[in-house]
């Protein structure tokens, strides 16, 4: 496994009132954040909640993400799913359906039918988590 080291030296927050539907609340605290990431100029916000913690914690899911794809999509070598390829196959004579990212295989009539993809986007995260770590400090 790969691991990312960020301290929080690489980031630099802002708080800010929010816009909207909300009122006087709204309009007179900074609940809002906004994260940016230096190194890259990679940012996030998060705004949804009226919570400073959980706007920070919001922001910061949706920039690991973002740091994650740039990390990989400029180092083609580190890319571990590249586009051009096919990740999930349906087959509905063979009844099957394989998603090539985390290798998970299942029934068609499970998958599609049934509308559950819910264990396959599982099995995605689980490959994803493992291949790359992120750690703030």
């Amino acid at each position: 496994m790969e691991e990312l080291h960020l301290t929080k030296k690489d980031f630099r927050i802002e708080w800010y009132s929010g816009t909207g539907a909300g009122g006087q609340h709204r309009n007179k605290h900074q609940n809002c954040c906004r994260i940016i990431h230096t190194a890259s100029g990679l940012k996030a916000q998060g705004t949804e909640s009226r919570e400073r913690a959980t706007n920070q914690r919001v922001a910061f899911d949706r920039l690991a993400k973002l740091i994650l794809t740039h990390h990989y999509a400029t180092d083609p070598v580190k890319e571990r799913i590249p586009t051009t390829k096919v990740i999930r196959n349906y087959h509905g004579v063979r009844n099957e359906v394989h998603d090539k990212a985390s290798g998970y295989k299942d029934l068609y009539t499970n998958v599609v039918g049934k509308s559950s993809l819910s264990r396959m986007i599982e099995e995605r995260h689980k490959a994803m988590s493992m291949e790359t770590k992120i750690e703030i400090t």
